[in-house]
């Protein structure tokens, strides 16, 4: 009988391998765009594509897509873990909502060294993020209300009728299912691009052409923007 951790350790082998195969196909797409600038990038776009923009992600159903009604809009299957594969001074804008914190601390600031690289002088890196501070403020002052559209959307976990507190709704936010790996948060944010080579690090407000609109996802986020 083969032991869990080498039945875990070969999951995790194949996984990668397929991963590995994902990118290969992804480098024509990559490549398409050599020679180009004023590029609009969307990272971790999920099945939210950006018209007119290049958006990227690693995800195993592509989405779907009236191609013929948008046709200088892409998506790229691809995953960041392995950087942003463009020349450099290429991009007038990178865009990320709720996405750096899905990926390890050393590759997220991986990748925002690999976008500081990728924009052109000038360009614009903006992203959304999950808006801790506030959820750990609910929760010191006892604000279940905070957390309504949690439940409207059904997102925490069902749990035994009774049973479900403040926590939950904290542990949902920071852990989401254990797909987030690391906390961020505005301070943070700014250092880290400010390290980076990035001009000008700083909080942003809500860009409607730009961010999604959606009430949880306003609720949920703050929102950082610096220039190269």
């Amino acid at each position: 009988m083969v032991p869990a951790g080498v039945r875990l350790a070969l999951r995790e082998l194949w996984k990668e391998i397929k991963i590995a195969r994902i990118v290969r196909k992804a480098a024509p797409k990559f490549k398409a765009l050599w020679g180009k600038r004023g590029l609009r990038i969307q990272l971790g776009c999920g099945a939210d594509l950006k018209p007119g923009w290049v958006n990227i992600d690693l995800i195993t159903k592509l989405p779907v897509i009236d191609w013929d009604a948008t046709p200088d809009t892409l998506f790229i299957n691809h995953d960041l873990r392995r950087g942003l594969p463009l020349p450099g001074g290429t991009c007038a804008m990178i865009y990320s909502s709720h996405f750096f914190e899905h990926l390890g601390y050393n590759d997220a600031v991986a990748l925002l060294h690999d976008c500081y690289r990728a924009l052109q002088p000038g360009g614009v890196f903006r992203a959304a993020l999950p808006d801790f501070r506030n959820v750990f403020k609910a929760y010191l002052r006892g604000d279940l209300d905070h957390f309504t559209l949690l439940d409207t959307f059904n997102l925490v976990p069902q749990l035994k009728p009774g049973t479900k507190t403040l926590t939950d709704y904290v542990s949902y936010c920071v852990y989401q299912h254990c797909e987030h790996k690391w906390i961020m948060d505005e301070e943070k944010m700014i250092v880290l691009l400010r390290d980076i080579g990035f001009k000008s690090p700083a909080v942003s407000e809500f860009r409607e052409n730009v961010d999604p609109g959606s009430e949880l996802r306003r609720s949920g986020s703050f929102y950082v923007e610096a220039t190269k």
